[in-house]
């Protein structure tokens, strides 16, 4: 008797482009429900690939994603991985920390310090040996780079927390790298040969150096972007394949590569700038197959040990960041929301758990249960922490945190569609008028506003204009008021006597503003002042009932970006309406 084929059982045997092409779609729905839901996509992204994986399984529901079909997409997995710590690499751009100074390392050092001591003492306590203890302490410091990244690029996130987190994530996931090296030779290794564990450290930083000077060679050679991004592509599969050939760490050795390349070429950012054009769905794949990976039954596994760790692991990255901060002096937004934006945790912890499963089968499997399992909650949660801390911090505007609702329903978008299919025929479409919606400069201002007291000291100022992201900085009275601005011209222009130099305060050099707008003011509005000043780099907004009370600022480029966007729907509307423009 034949059995009837049911669509469980007909899943393993649908070719691998099918299924990618369900779960893509999928991802587009479920990314879109997410931010109606007020979370991040990435969310949705895991969700899909988790309902698509092998975990299903166990409910005896359909697997799009075999573990077959995962296993075939490793060396693409690895590669987007890849790009993913080469921008991060990236992120370390030398001019940025000689800015930052040593606010950022002190920050690094409290915070990895106070999670390892965290999460030491709270396992052994919950009955880990002391060597289990280290590995997860190891484990504990290590942060998710794509997630966090991933959030920040869909909110379009820009401010001092913004640029904070990336350097962080790097500089916690170069010392678990060299963390894991130490002890896993020291420790699991009868005869620990001090030359294998210089070549484990070393290997990737010279790899990672020779690489990223190539790149930046080749950089300014090329002349189109998307010779550009054939190069990194190209440079980042190479890293990752000589790594694997000479047993070096891979995420090592492309992070250090993308350190090179940002400093050593000549055009700074502007190859990783282009990258973004390309990347973003090859992202959504990376956690599709992230989700897919997750192991659900692990935590029912975890156990008490499981359970301390993920509590030690987030009060330890809470706390540190939060001391860190205070200690290093930085805004009450970089103490309040560091600490929830840096919980995210994945790939690099499920790697080191895996490569000590191997090398060490006694206790290594419980290491890895317990990571397995809080990976399913530090990425269940992380992306949505880090989404709180960024709109708190005031570096997400409005417009970004509304849901970008489709501009036509599925009635309205079929007739556009074939008034288009109608014109291109030659029929004359027939005309509804349709118009656009009206933007206000609160919908795309930044709460986050850098400012300084008007009784600054020079030499604060100048160390204020350095660290600040603009040319300018707003100047404030005790009471919090708006009094005015400096600029670096307004320096520059200023003579003094430079031995009274400690007299000068910000109030002495200070500027009228001359434009400012309120968050009512319609983007028309904003665009007519800035044919008036079309050298500003941004515009400061004020309460429209309290001129003197600063809302926030808007930049130039964003007012003119969201401008262009709608005459750019409006033109489409238009034509879709058969009207003569």
């Amino acid at each position: 008797m034949v059995m009837p084929l049911s669509f469980g059982s007909l899943s393993p045997m649908m070719p691998l482009l099918l299924s990618l092409g369900l779960v893509y779609l999928l991802a587009l729905g479920a990314g879109r429900l997410s931010a109606t839901m007020g979370m991040p996509r990435v969310t949705g992204y895991l969700i899909v690939g988790l309902a698509a994986g092998p975990s299903v399984a166990l409910l005896g529901l359909p697997v799009l994603l075999t573990l077959e079909k995962i296993h075939i997409l490793v060396p693409l997995h690895d590669t987007i991985l890849g790009l993913i710590v080469f921008t991060i690499g990236g992120s370390f751009s030398l001019e940025a920390v000689r800015k930052m100074g040593l606010r950022r390392f002190r920050i690094s050092v409290i915070e990895i310090g106070l999670t390892a001591l965290l999460v030491g003492f709270g396992t052994m306590i919950a009955g880990a040996s002391p060597l289990v203890a280290a590995f997860l302490t190891v484990m504990s410091v290590t942060t998710a780079p794509a997630a966090t990244q991933m959030v920040m690029r869909e909110y379009q996130s820009e401010g001092s927390l913004t640029d904070t987190i990336l350097p962080l994530i790097g500089i916690n996931n170069l010392v678990a790298i060299i963390a894991f090296i130490l002890l896993r030779n020291s420790a699991l290794t009868e005869i620990a040969s001090v030359l294998s564990i210089i070549i484990q450290i070393s290997g990737p930083f010279v790899l990672g150096t020779l690489i990223g000077f190539g790149i930046a060679l080749m950089d300014q050679r090329l002349v189109r972007p998307v010779e550009r991004q054939i190069l990194v592509i190209a440079a980042v599969a190479i890293t990752a394949g000589l790594a694997d050939v000479m047993n070096l760490s891979a995420m090592l050795t492309t992070m250090i590569a993308g350190v090179i390349a940002v400093n050593a070429s000549p055009f700074g950012r502007r190859i990783f700038e282009e990258l973004t054009a390309i990347d973003y769905p090859l992202y959504v794949l990376f956690f599709i197959l992230a989700g897919a990976e997750l192991h659900l039954e692990s935590l029912g596994r975890m156990g008490l040990l499981g359970i301390a760790y993920v509590a030690a692991r987030f009060a330890g990255k809470y706390l540190g960041c939060r001391l860190g901060a205070r200690i290093a002096g930085t805004s009450p937004n970089i103490k309040a929301w560091l600490g929830p934006a840096m919980l995210a945790q994945a790939g690099l912890a499920i790697g080191l758990a895996e490569t000590l499963a191997r090398a060490w089968p006694e206790s290594g499997e419980v290491v890895q249960t317990i990571i397995l399992a809080s990976v399913v909650v530090f990425e269940g949660v992380g992306p949505l922490l880090t989404r709180i801390s960024l709109v708190n911090a005031g570096e997400v505007t409005v417009l970004n945190l509304v849901v970008q609702r489709s501009r036509v329903g599925y009635g309205e978008g079929l007739h556009q569609v074939l008034t288009q299919f109608s014109s291109a025929l030659g029929i004359s479409p027939v005309s509804n008028g349709k118009q656009t919606s009206e933007l206000r400069v609160g919908h795309i201002m930044r709460r986050n506003v850098d400012v300084i007291s008007n009784r600054a000291p020079f030499d604060e100022v100048l160390k204020a204009l350095g660290h600040s992201r603009y040319d300018r900085l707003p100047v404030v009275n005790d009471q919090k008021e708006l009094v005015g601005v400096i600029k670096y011209s307004d320096i520059a222009n200023t003579p003094f006597d430079p031995s009274l130099r400690h007299l000068i305060v910000a109030d002495d050099i200070a500027s009228d503003v001359r434009l400012k707008l309120t968050p009512q003011d319609t983007l028309e509005k904003a665009i007519h002042e800035l044919k008036n000043y079309p050298h500003d780099a941004y515009l400061l907004v004020v309460e429209q009932d309290n001129p003197r009370v600063l809302a926030g600022v808007v930049r130039h480029n964003d007012v003119l970006s969201i401008h262009i966007q709608s005459a750019h729907h409006q033109d489409v509307q238009n034509r879709a309406d058969g009207k003569n423009i």
